[in-house]
C-alpha cells in the first residue's frame, strides 16, 4: 500500500482550518507558527488532524518556532519510516 504524502496544499488547508487567512499563500510555509500568529491551541488542532489523517503523532514536536514546511517534512519522514 503506497504511503500517502502530505503536500504543501494539504498543509495550507490545515493552516486555514485553524485560523490562517485564506489569502495566505505558499510563502507562509516558510514562516514559523509564531510568525503566522497560530497559537498553541491551533498547533494542537493541527497535530490532532495529522494524527487522524496520517496516523502520525507530532504534538510534542510542533513548537511555535517550527514552520509548516518543517512540519510537512517531519510528517513525510515519519510516514516513510513506518
Amino acid at each position: 500500500m503506497p504511503v500517502e504524502k502530505i503536500t504543501d496544499e494539504d498543509v495550507l488547508e490545515l493552516l486555514v482550518a485553524v485560523g490562517l487567512d485564506k489569502a495566505a499563500g505558499a510563502e507562509s510555509l516558510a514562516r514559523s507558527f509564531e510568525e503566522l500568529d497560530l497559537d498553541s491551541l491551533a498547533r494542537m488542532e493541527i497535530a490532532t488532524r495529522i494524527q487522524d489523517r496520517y496516523d502520525i503523532d507530532v504534538e510534542e514536536d510542533l513548537t511555535a518556532e517550527q514552520t509548516p514546511e518543517g512540519l510537512r517534512r517531519m510528517v513525510t519522514e515519519r510516514r516513510l519510516a513506518v
